[in-house]
């Protein structure tokens, strides 16, 4: 009986150390099992770097985990991003070449937006790619999602983070028209300036609020396959905050003051990680950022300043006052300048973000770039050396007036 008992206690544990043919994605056990997919390995995501739970993946996304997470800080500091609002389409060489400069330039942050692009757009080598509700409202196309789930892996693995606008208000009928456009019939015009387009009832009508609120929930719930498959609400290795919409009700009458409040709420219940900040999205100017029913929100967290006025540290008082008040944060979340003069223009934005203790993130980083508009690059290279050495001032600023935990 002895010797019954030994050899059944032998078997069992020689059953429980055989290896087994894991499924993709599922927890395996990296000394004994094998993935049943070819090249894929029983390894550990960076988003689990943490648990150090295995899964099978891809070889290409293994992380060897090999440094602890600095300890969050609590000290007042500045950081420097960049928009470069559809880098997510670009081709890999030249997402990645960006991505690569600003990492060694000093920047920690870029800003996407979710929104339809076309191939080619702004002479970069992008693929283009469909809004998330292209053929209609509530009908959801992944691409999109796909794409900046790329992006982010690419980021986590250069120690950068994304903001990303979840929508763009330009696409209300006039530099853009798409599904709520159509679903809601608002009036289209050729220009976004002041009340030539007036998407009134995007914004009033229940209805349609309902339906974005859908939206920003499809979004936020979406899963992460190259991240351990884990929501993008949860991905705070990934993604500094989530904005509802790029300026919204800009160059329009605010015909409902409470519009981003309520969808910063709707937001916070799918961002379970308080290491994800919920942004405004952005003012068009100056003044427009000071909406006190925006500042005191408890859903919103940051308040984005949007001027191409020309740098005015004056101008942001205000907004620092009340920020102050309602215990938010501020950013220059876009500014801007063109031509010969682009290099002090940028400077004059980035002096007066400075003045206040504020990180800042300029539009818009591309390759390729365009001395007569916006869009900056490396063959630039007055204006790219004004940006990297401020980017790299404001890394190793401490005194900043806001502290960044989330960036530590």
């Amino acid at each position: 009986m002895k010797f019954l008992a030994v050899t059944t206690a032998l078997s069992v544990i020689a059953t429980s150390t055989l290896g087994r043919s894991i499924a993709d994605w599922q927890v395996c056990h990296s000394r004994h099992d094998s993935c049943s997919s070819p090249s894929w390995q029983c390894c550990v995501a960076v988003a689990d770097c943490a648990t150090k739970k295995h899964t099978c993946r891809p070889a290409s996304e293994c992380n060897h985990c090999k440094k602890s997470p600095p300890r969050p800080s609590t000290q007042g500091r500045t950081f420097a991003g960049a928009n470069s609002f559809f880098l997510h389409t670009l081709n890999a060489p030249d997402r990645l070449e960006v991505l690569d400069e600003l990492k060694a330039s000093g920047f920690q942050v870029v800003r996407i937006f979710l929104s339809s692009i076309g191939g080619g757009a702004k002479g970069a080598n992008s693929i283009g790619v469909n809004d998330l509700e292209q053929d209609a409202v509530g009908r959801y196309d992944d691409s999109i999602l796909s794409l900046v789930d790329q992006l982010m892996l690419d980021c986590v693995q250069r120690g950068l983070k994304l903001v990303v606008a979840l929508h763009d208000r330009y696409s209300l009928g006039c530099w853009a028209s798409d599904a709520y456009v159509v679903k809601y019939n608002l009036p289209k015009a050729a220009a976004c300036g002041e009340h030539a387009n007036n998407p009134d009832g995007f914004y009033q009508r229940a209805d349609a609020q309902a339906d974005f609120d859908a939206r920003l929930q499809h979004i936020l719930t979406h899963r992460n396959p190259k991240l351990g498959n884990k929501m993008w609400g949860e991905l705070s290795e990934a993604v500094l905050a989530f904005e509802p919409e790029n300026e919204s009700q800009g160059f329009m009458d605010r015909v409902n003051p409470q519009w981003v409040c309520d969808r910063a709420t709707t937001m916070r219940r799918f961002i379970p990680d308080r290491k994800i900040l919920v942004m405004t999205g952005g003012s068009v100017n100056y003044a427009s950022a000071n909406a006190e029913a925006t500042m005191h929100c408890p859903a919103v967290d940051v308040i984005s300043v949007h001027s191409y006025e020309g740098g005015n540290a004056n101008a942001l008082q205000t907004t620092v006052d009340l920020a102050k008040r309602y215990k938010k944060r501020v950013i220059l979340g876009e500014f801007g300048a063109t031509g010969t003069a682009k290099s002090s223009g940028l400077q004059g934005y980035i002096d007066a973000a400075k003045a206040h203790g504020m990180a800042w993130m300029v539009w818009e980083v591309l390759k390729p770039g365009n001395p007569s508009d916006l869009e900056t690059w490396t063959n630039e290279p007055e204006a790219w050396a004004t940006l990297k050495r401020a980017a790299t001032d404001a890394k190793g600023s401490k005194n900043g007036t806001w502290a960044w935990p989330e960036l530590a």
